[in-house]
């Protein structure tokens, strides 16, 4: 699902920077240097049991086999996994946030290379809680196209949108 609603008051955001994995622990596994911004691959999945518990769902419900951390001067932002392709022609995403600032051109262009190019996917899945009116608006924003209801998905009996994009719709790449 992407995103989460911004009912999570200040305390709670700390708590969520406090759990989320070492950057340091992500940039030695990567590799990289410390940079302003940066999107990391996160290939040992650090970051998929804290996406989570920000989401709420068992970790072990999805089937991940890839990850994009966002981080910013130090700080885990939030990361997308990638899981439960079908045939491997297609992927879901999951995202998980805890600050506006990681939806970057940098991000999205890796984010959907990653899938069109580098996984060679046709296409993209994603859920997002019908009652998440800014999920719902950046999905259309990208370019998603919207399949259907999925009702009463979520463990509160809320519904969930499904949305798609095709290799051929992406503007991203």
């Amino acid at each position: 699902m992407i995103g989460m609603k911004r009912v999570c008051v200040m305390n709670k955001e700390r708590e969520f920077y406090n759990s989320a994995p070492s950057i340091e622990r992500l940039h030695e596994k990567t590799n990289r240097t410390k940079s302003i911004s940066d999107v990391l691959f996160d290939k040992d999945l650090l970051t998929v049991p804290w996406v989570c518990r920000g989401l709420g769902i068992p970790p072990d419900s999805l089937r991940v086999f890839m990850a994009l951390a966002f981080v910013r001067n130090g700080v885990l932002l939030g990361s997308l996994l990638f899981h439960d392709g079908y045939a491997e022609k297609d992927v879901w995403w999951t995202l998980y946030t805890v600050h506006p600032l990681w939806c970057t051109r940098q991000f999205l262009k890796k984010a959907f290379r990653a899938a069109f190019v580098d996984l060679k996917c046709q296409r993209i899945g994603v859920l997002v809680r019908a009652d998440n009116i800014r999920s719902l608006k950046l999905v259309r924003r990208l370019g998603f196209h919207e399949e259907g209801c999925l009702r009463q998905l979520c463990a509160d009996k809320t519904d969930c949108l499904a949305f798609s994009m095709l290799k051929e719709e992406c503007r991203w790449l």
